[in-house]
């Protein structure tokens, strides 16, 4: 009997990350019964299709390494994009902005040189578990690398406001980590050769640019906008 117990959950279980994958590929298939009423809640509607080769947006890359497409995407006015493959996936952003920054190396003579320079950070707020469906409460244990379900990859770049070149500035590069959804304060790192200090760096960076709240604030949007998805396919499979 506990066997078959455990059968039926595991059934379960797939059954439903089956369904929220189906529902999303039925929208892209028939996404022009959709479209108007997404546009309503005050977003742009497209999709990703199969890629047959490497993207030109490197947040897209997990699809190709996956073969996990097509992928619907809601973009919202302040060009944020939300992606759903198996229910919510991911979180993109770009935005720029001027700023003044040190620029790198310093020189010889240890002298810090500063520039007003055209800032650009992008982020990106993704599951780690690409063909499993985003969690509303993550109950797994501290210890385990279930609880950090998410990762937060974010990339500063800096140009000259004269010529577009690319400067090299000292808060600029990539810095990456993972995150429990519940709260994106508890964070992690397993690979490299010092992992808990690459974590502790590379969150401090991350939150120089977006607290906690902002990130959560992210997914829960995610979240919100896949049951509303849901809802609308069912309503309409209700009323053909």
């Amino acid at each position: 009997m506990v066997l078959l117990l455990i059968v039926v959950l595991i059934l379960r279980k797939y059954k439903e990350e089956e369904t929220k994958y189906s529902i999303i590929q039925a929208i892209i298939r028939e996404l022009p019964h959709y479209q108007k009423e997404i546009e309503r809640w005050g977003y742009q509607v497209f999709t990703l299709p199969k890629l047959t080769e490497e993207p030109d947006k490197s947040e897209f890359m997990r699809y190709y390494l996956n073969s996990a497409n097509p992928v619907l995407i809601l973009k919202n006015q302040e060009g944020g994009m939300y992606c759903f493959y198996y229910g919510f996936d991911q979180y993109i952003s770009e935005r720029t902005c001027k700023e003044n920054m040190m620029l790198f190396p310093v020189s010889q003579y240890g002298e810090k040189e500063y520039e007003d320079v055209l800032k650009t950070v992008r982020l990106q707020v993704y599951k780690r578990k690409i063909k499993q469906e985003p969690l509303f409460e993550n109950t797994a244990d501290m210890d385990s690398k279930d609880r950090y379900d998410m990762s937060v990859r974010m990339e500063i770049s800096a140009k000259s406001l004269e010529d577009g070149d690319k400067l090299s500035v000292l808060d600029g590069g990539f810095f990456e980590t993972n995150y429990c959804s519940n709260n994106f304060e508890d964070c992690r790192l397993w690979n490299g050769i010092d992992p808990a200090s690459a974590n502790s760096y590379s969150d401090h960076k991350i939150k120089q640019e977006y607290s906690a709240a902002q990130l959560l604030e992210y997914y829960h949007q995610g979240l919100k906008l896949q049951n509303q998805l849901i809802e609308l396919y069912h309503g309409k499979v209700s009323t053909k």
